[in-house]
């Protein structure tokens, strides 16, 4: 896994693919190969939902403990309100999509309960997004309600469309349902989706570009920092106290310890939020994850 997120980065940076080749890529893996991968992978399997609730029970609380020192890290610092707000956004709003989704799967590869585990963190993976979108909107209006409207009609129109969403509650739909995918279809969605995973950590190590910083760095990098150090402690703690089994908490640590969202980026620029900051934040969180999702990797082991 790591060995394919440095090929993506050695990549982009000898000039074999362009970055345009790389967004291309990324489209195709979110429009095509991800929910292809999501509905086959789901609709084989019945997910565990003693399992889903408690991943998700330990992401909740998790993202709550994560707000709450964020937003008492940016009031010790005196933050105006835009960053304040902004600064708490990018340390709680994690890439699950582009980055947690290919990371949980491919951590339990080759296990005799993969397809187990792997359904029950998509499963979560549903009321996770849209709890995240949720809380990221309601808390950018906080420094003022701008064109709040327009921009949850967005959020809202965006998770009705959202190819992920789809392809899990397809997925779902077949898993709980006596109906079976035709074998044909079965192995169409599969041969499709197993070009996701590979281009989707391919795709992670070319956005590993140190772009130009800007704003308050000590802000961007305490937002980063805090995103990927206080979920996943505190996800460890709270899921250790709850009983969770071993590759439950792994699932639920790896959601954690995501870099920030490059959607965060779209959403505080549309609400008038502090963007030079977020867009540090996102750039910084890549550079803390990966050896913090390679933390959680091992303790979980």
């Amino acid at each position: 896994m790591v060995l394919i997120i440095v090929l993506g980065r050695g990549l982009i940076q000898t000039g074999f693919i362009s970055s345009a080749a790389i967004g291309e890529l990324n489209r195709l893996t979110y429009w095509v190969g991800l929910p292809a991968l999501l509905i086959e992978r789901i609709g084989s399997a019945a997910p565990d939902f003693g399992s889903v609730l408690g991943i998700l029970l330990v992401l909740v609380l998790a993202t709550v403990v994560s707000i709450a020192v964020a937003v008492l890290v940016a009031g010790l610092w005196g933050m105006p309100g835009r960053s304040l707000v902004t600064f708490v956004h990018g340390a709680f709003r994690g890439n699950i999509t582009f980055i947690g989704l290919p990371v949980v799967i491919y951590a339990f590869a080759g296990t005799s309960q993969a397809s187990t585990y792997e359904s029950a963190a998509l499963v979560a993976f549903v009321p996770l997004v849209v709890i995240y979108n949720v809380v990221a909107v309601t808390l950018m209006q906080l420094h003022g309600p701008t064109r709040v409207l327009q921009t949850a009609r967005r959020v809202l129109i965006g998770l009705a469309t959202n190819p992920i969403l789809i392809g899990t509650v397809v997925g779902l739909g077949v898993a709980l349902s006596d109906f079976s995918l035709p074998l044909v279809a079965s192995r169409t969605l599969g041969a499709i989706g197993q070009m996701a995973l590979p281009l989707a950590l391919l795709g992670i190590g070319a956005g590993l570009q140190v772009s130009r910083l800007r704003g308050h760095l000590q802000w961007s990098m305490a937002a980063a920092f805090l995103k990927c150090s206080v979920g996943p402690v505190a996800g460890y703690v709270i899921g250790m106290a709850l009983g969770l089994g071993s590759e439950e908490l792994r699932l639920a640590l790896i959601f954690l310890a995501c870099p920030t969202a490059a959607a965060a980026y779209v959403l505080v620029q549309q609400m008038d939020g502090d963007v030079p900051l977020i867009a540090s934040v996102i750039t910084l969180s890549h550079l803390f994850a990966l050896p913090a999702m390679l933390l959680a990797l091992l303790l979980t082991a």
